[in-house]
């Protein structure tokens, strides 16, 4: 049995919402902590964690955008 990969074209608008506000939340600890950590390979994982992070955000915000104007759009 496949398992199907997470799409967020498959999510609710709301559960994209709360994911996106989740998300903003980590990023903002993980810049949080950066100030925190004292070494340079510390801060280089959790810059690349923060990237990767927001890529994850951009591609709900790029999806949540798709769906308001598809919705004021009529064809």
């Amino acid at each position: 049995m496949m398992q199907k990969t997470w799409n967020a074209r498959d999510q609710t608008k709301e559960a994209l919402e709360e994911l996106l506000k989740r998300k903003y939340k980590e990023i903002d600890g993980n810049y949080k902590m950066l100030r925190k950590v004292s070494t340079v390979e510390d801060a280089k994982k959790l810059v690349d964690e923060i990237w990767q992070t927001k890529s994850f955000a951009n591609t709900i915000e790029i999806e949540l955008m798709r769906r308001e104007y598809n919705n004021g759009t009529t064809s």
